[in-house]
């Protein structure tokens, strides 16, 4: 009996010592390095660490959303969610660029036909109510670039800064809940632009306000060339009075130009606010 014991002791001792032992020749690859960087972040340790950690290389994540590759590369059935994004995200910047520049159709009565400040917000909130696997929308200006339709005056009064954002709130906590469920229908919206001036850290135009470098793809716009040498889109109008108009409007860039209409940023942690991994577009 002592015997069998003994025999079923070095048995599970040499099982124990296999199971442990059976990974270990193989080397780490890539896929190794970017989950400890991806369990290196957390909501805890975010705000001290460096910039370059809270980020991933952009081809941690692949098989990303192209216009150049529709109806060519098929979609696949866990990237929908960034198809959609994709898709958002093209469809704003075709909305925002005729909606802000419809203005000069009759520019005799221009001012009203700019949309009111209301309007920015609510469509942000638009955006992110759409979709749940949306977390975030926001519209950003260029400092200077941006005034409310309701300043009428000889001079253009412009905002220094105006970035109306809308992000989706965890509810689950709220009273009214007793199931502590998350609803994923509270939404805070805010004006990140509006800040007092001493506080220069909330400017969203400096580089050390994001962690990512989602505004220095696109602002300030700075081009080669001329501004009229831009891809430019045309909409054919017909009104009431069955009368005829086409109009020619600067839109996103050209899905033939680099790096096309759509641009996805790197994974990054949306520190202090959803502490999670994030791909903006």
């Amino acid at each position: 009996m002592g015997l069998l014991w003994r025999s079923y002791g070095l048995f599970a001792v040499i099982t124990l010592m296999g199971v442990l032992a059976q990974y270990e020749w193989q080397p780490k690859d890539a896929f190794d390095e970017i989950k400890v960087r991806f369990d290196k972040v957390n909501a805890d340790n975010c705000p001290i660490l460096p910039p370059r950690d809270l980020t991933l290389p952009e081809e941690s994540v692949s098989h990303l959303p192209d216009i150049k590759d529709v109806n060519i590369n098929p979609v696949f059935p866990n990237r929908t969610a960034l198809l959609h994004l994709h898709n958002m995200a093209l469809s704003r910047a075709f909305f925002w660029s005729y909606i802000l520049q419809s203005r000069f159709i009759r520019p005799a009565i221009n001012d009203t036909y700019d949309p009111g400040m209301m309007y920015y917000f609510l469509s942000t909130v638009a955006d992110v109510s759409s979709n749940r696997h949306i977390n975030a929308s926001s519209i950003y200006f260029a400092p200077n670039s941006s005034f409310s339709s309701s300043y009428r005056g000889f001079f253009n009064k412009t905002f220094p800064r105006f970035a109306p954002r809308t992000y989706r709130e965890d509810d689950f906590n709220d009273p009214i809940h007793l199931q502590k469920i998350s609803t994923l229908n509270t939404f805070y919206v805010r004006d990140l632009g509006a800040f007092p001036p001493d506080s220069a850290l909330h400017d969203y135009t400096i580089k050390n306000y994001h962690i990512n470098e989602w505004y220095n793809l696109w602002l300030p716009d700075n081009v080669d060339k001329r501004h009229d040498t831009k891809t430019t889109y045309q909409v054919e109008i017909r009104y009431a009075n069955n009368t005829n108009e086409t109009f020619t409007f600067h839109g996103p860039p050209g899905a033939d130009e680099d790096p096309g209409p759509v641009k996805f940023t790197k994974p990054y942690f949306d520190c202090r606010r959803s502490n999670k991994w994030l791909v903006a577009a």
